[in-house]
């Protein structure tokens, strides 16, 4: 029988300008694919797939993708060559457009965008409503009712960047909340590290001696009782939305998340590399939006190398070494009833390591964009902007005025203080306040510093630190952000040692 991978479907966006991989399953010899004036025909191989690869061609009207094995005819109409996003991480990304904030003027202007969307189904197992999510899956044209259940981020970014470009933007949501990183990573990868074997012990460790169908069993057993205690949770935040934490526990019992370990658990490591990622690659695209870190923020130390591996993979399983890779870097964050550590800080950090070191990233910096006792901020234009800034810039080359944010360049010792010069610093930096500077004095300590801002310089001195040995600044989980570009865009936090 002939098939076309999910992916296809009626009113399809494909990638304008690059060749096109087209593919799926056939028990024939040979597979005919069209589209415009392409014809190509590919030999299925052994296992019975095949993978056909249509010139590149430039954007245009929507045209019939017709595919033929011996009798077989499939046709997918409405598809369209425009660029092609993937919307990647965790429920800051999955976050919908109707649960964003103030979504009434995006729904009502949807309609009219060039945008679509294909959702890969959220599913962290195979069973039989894995195969019913697959079948069912299409590409979704914009409308107010599927628009609401877009992601947010996602659907702000297509809407500007199709606005700026005149083509059509093609979305492939394929997020899932509470995911680590190591949820989309291969288990080849992940063992092929310190960092990813540190979280296939972890899973083992909770696994112990128990069957899969022990573990499985539990797991459901979870489930139950975490939906019923959402619910309970959802009644009181609807009474008191600001109910401490420790008041909701007394009032709906204990909050097992994230539930024991198991093989039907989608937040486990590699499970939605296997159950999602692979069911789109080797799909062509322009590149890739990446909205993730908040999960990981137990081990932020191992992140960078976990990040750096999962760019270095997709590029490889979507046969594409150049495939642009857009972070967004974590806002400030922290919950009312815990500590206000550093831990989301060195997150941050790790998230600017990859962008510095790794071609073709990019870092939509929004530590302006964070909430207090909220992880997940409800405000998503500002961030579908900065990536779209990002996007034009780095994906597309185009010359963009005050496209990304300040980034520390060097600390030099002067007088009794340090100066400090960044990169991207536009038409020069502002302050907006005088707290999150800090200066570290030979003893190892940090003291508050006075900052003073000079075009593109900061110049940092403390009273207490007349020889001062580093520099850091919003160095911490959820603080005042302070420094921005006259264009309003934030300097990215830092902590530097001379």
């Amino acid at each position: 029988m002939l098939k076309l991978a999910p992916i296809f479907t009626d009113h399809a966006v494909l990638q304008r300008g690059k060749p096109v991989r087209i593919f799926g399953t056939a028990d024939t010899q040979t597979v005919t694919v069209r589209y415009r004036d392409a014809a190509v025909t590919v030999p299925v191989r052994p296992d019975g797939t095949w993978t056909a690869v249509l010139p590149a061609m430039p954007a245009g009207v929507p045209e019939t993708l017709t595919v033929t094995a011996d009798s077989e005819t499939l046709t997918r109409e409405d598809v369209v060559l425009g660029d092609v996003w993937l919307c990647g991480g965790q429920s800051n990304m999955e976050l919908t457009l109707g649960n964003s904030k103030d979504p009434a003027p995006a729904l009502d202007a949807c309609a009219d965008q060039k945008v679509r969307l294909y959702h890969v189904g959220k599913h962290g197992h195979f069973d039989d409503q894995f195969y019913a999510e697959e079948a069912a899956s299409c590409w979704q044209l914009p409308c107010r009712d599927a628009c609401q259940h877009w992601t947010a981020v996602g659907y702000h970014f297509a809407a500007m960047l199709s606005a700026h470009l005149g083509v059509t933007i093609g979305l492939v949501e394929c997020c899932y909340g509470g995911t680590s990183v190591s949820a989309w990573l291969s288990e080849e990868t992940l063992r092929a590290s310190d960092a990813g074997r540190a979280y296939l012990a972890d899973y083992a460790a909770r696994m112990g001696d128990k069957t899969e169908d022990e573990a499985n069993a539990d797991y459901l057993d979870y489930c139950r009782y975490q939906q019923a205690w959402e619910q309970r949770a959802a009644a009181c935040y609807a009474k008191d939305p600001h109910m401490r934490w420790a008041d909701v526990i007394a009032a709906c019992g204990e909050n097992r998340y994230p539930g024991p370990a198991a093989p039907v658990d989608p937040l486990r490591p590699h499970g939605l590399y296997d159950t999602m990622i692979a069911r789109i690659v080797p799909y062509t695209m322009k590149g890739v939006l990446y909205y993730q870190g908040e999960s990981d923020d137990h081990r932020p130390d191992t992140y960078a190398v976990l990040l750096r591996d999962l760019i270095g993979e997709w590029r490889r399983e979507f046969r594409d070494t150049e495939l642009p890779f857009l972070m967004v870097q974590l806002p400030m964050f922290v919950y009312a009833n815990e500590n206000n550590g550093d831990n989301w800080a060195r997150i941050r950090a790790a998230q600017e390591q990859v962008f510095r070191t790794v071609k073709n990233t990019g870092l939509a910096v929004i530590l302006d964009c964070g909430e207090f006792d909220e992880i997940h901020p409800k405000e998503k234009r500002t961030p579908a902007k900065r990536l779209a800034l990002q996007a034009l810039e780095r994906a597309y080359r185009k010359d963009v005025d005050d496209a990304t944010s300040p980034f520390l360049r060097d600390i030099l010792p002067e007088g009794e203080g340090m100066r400090l010069t960044f990169w991207h610093t536009g038409t020069g930096l502002v302050l907006r306040g005088t707290a999150g500077f800090e200066l570290c004095a030979p003893d190892g300590t940090w003291h508050p510093a006075d900052p003073t801002v000079s075009d593109d310089t900061l110049y940092l001195s403390a009273p207490d630190v007349p020889h001062p040995i580093g520099a850091r600044y919003a160095w911490i989980n959820y603080g005042e952000v302070t420094l921005f570009t006259r264009a309003g865009l934030p300097a990215a936090p830092f902590c530097r040692m001379i």
